[in-house]
């Protein structure tokens, strides 16, 4: 990497805000909930984490009771949370290469996920009595029945608060607030806000040692500070903009 270049690797922009991402890091795929700005449904997309392009851009589906949920294997896992009665909930799975709805479960609420299986509980009961959706299907399987591990791959990596003060790395910039760190192989990532009079702006610095590797504004002319400031997977370093519409790719 160039000292004080970091490289965007794409941009996606959205028309609605980005709500939800989740991960298959095993097959380089990012799926993301976004919602509609003026009536809040929600539309979901997939793409390409290493090369931004798109598969499935927000595609419609349900009503705003329905959620992203969680992605493995190519498909996205979809639910929707009963509004006063068991008789709203339901799952779906969408082909994250398509688009296409390839099952719906409108008699179980999804409890949680593990590789290729969906823990679920009828949704006339209240606790307990899980059972096992199979995530190609939807069809129940057997207690006892193994399922898909997954795949060796990337795992997402969120930063962390750095608790130790400015790090000597750190000490010609003017962070304001937390700094946000990970590593990347023997590369330690930094992330923090600078105000610059009443705005605010995140700054990206790359290091190894003590030695300033890259650095770049990211975010520019923020009206507030910004909880998440980005996450990482591999050598990707991931931004979602303030205004919850765009999402950009660095490579580190």
């Amino acid at each position: 990497m160039d000292k004080y270049t970091l490289k965007v690797a794409f941009k996606k922009s959205f028309f609605g805000m980005v709500w939800r991402i989740e991960a298959d890091t095993a097959r380089n795929l990012l799926a993301v909930e976004t919602r509609n700005t003026e009536t809040g449904k929600p539309l979901f997309s997939a793409f390409d984490s290493r090369t931004g392009v798109s598969f499935i851009h927000e595609k419609p589906y349900g009503d705003r009771n329905w959620a992203l949920a969680g992605t493995a294997d190519r498909k996205l896992v979809i639910r929707s949370y009963g509004q006063n009665s068991p008789e709203g909930a339901g799952i779906a799975c969408i082909d994250a290469n398509n688009g296409h709805v390839l099952w719906e479960q409108f008699h179980y609420v999804l409890v949680g996920m593990a590789g290729t299986r969906l823990a679920v509980r009828h949704r006339n009961l209240a606790g307990g009595y899980e059972q096992h959706l199979d995530l190609a299907t939807g069809d129940l399987v057997k207690t006892g029945t193994t399922a898909g591990h997954p795949e060796e791959a990337p795992q997402v990596v969120i930063p962390l608060r750095y608790a130790y003060g400015i790090p000597d790395s750190l000490a010609n910039y003017p962070a304001h607030g937390d700094i946000f760190y990970c590593e990347i192989g023997s590369r330690q990532v930094w992330a923090f806000h600078e105000a610059i009079q009443d705005m605010y702006r995140v700054r990206i610095v790359i290091s190894s040692g003590l030695t300033i590797v890259a650095d770049r504004v990211v975010l520019p002319d923020l009206v507030k500070m910004l909880p998440e400031l980005f996450f990482v997977i591999g050598n990707q370093l991931f931004i979602v903009s303030d205004n919850k519409q765009e999402i950009v790719s660095y490579l580190v």
